[in-house]
């Protein structure tokens, strides 16, 4: 079920605090869908913890959370994981 930007913001915000670390260390990026490969890789290579997604109602929407994400908390663009943009916001704390 897609939400509003600001919802989705507070969320993962919410999310990424209560899954402590480092901002820096946790990544943010939009995907298309919730079964693309990106999430099909993270859940069988563990490249990482904390996995939460949202959807946004448009791309435009979903970019502007993840913008807000890095410009005001301090998370990390992953624009390599998933090429193509999408209404799917997700974060997800990477092992380094």
């Amino acid at each position: 079920m897609a939400m509003g930007r600001e919802e989705i913001i507070q969320d993962l915000e919410m999310h990424v605090r209560r899954s402590g670390g480092d901002p820096a260390g946790w990544r943010v990026g939009t995907a298309k869908d919730a079964h693309a490969p990106f999430f099909e890789r993270h859940l069988a290579a563990e490249l990482g913890d904390g996995l939460a997604y949202r959807e946004a109602y448009t791309t435009e929407a979903a970019a502007g959370v993840a913008e807000r994400l890095v410009s005001q908390c301090g998370l990390r663009l992953d624009r390599e994981a998933v090429p193509e943009a999408g209404k799917i916001v997700f974060v997800y704390r990477r092992r380094e």
